[in-house]
């Protein structure tokens, strides 16, 4: 399975979404994040423009921390002091 996969494309406006999935369960993945890239959907609609003139495009990117965190609870359980020492460096615990 790949770490990202693109959901839909042209699907509306011709936005296209991308999500990035933990590869925790291939019948039950979670988006955790997501990558939209607008193109000049926006742009053309409220006629953002390039120093050149020419139609800007947009995009915007979004992080779930409350699916991260289930996440990390689903994967290393709630018993603290086995989790890996990196991870728990890394969130300061």
């Amino acid at each position: 399975m790949p770490v990202a996969h693109l959901l839909w494309s042209g699907a509306w406006a011709g936005i296209a979404a991308a999500a990035v999935e933990p590869v925790r369960s291939a019948e039950a993945p979670t988006a955790c994040m997501s990558f939209n890239n607008h193109r000049d959907h926006f742009g053309a609609a409220w006629n953002l423009r390039l120093a050149g003139g020419g139609v800007a495009h947009t995009g915007c990117v979004a992080f779930g921390i409350d699916r991260l965190t289930l996440a990390l609870f689903a994967t290393l359980r709630l018993d603290l002091p086995h989790w890996p020492i990196a991870v728990r460096k890394a969130l300061g615990i």
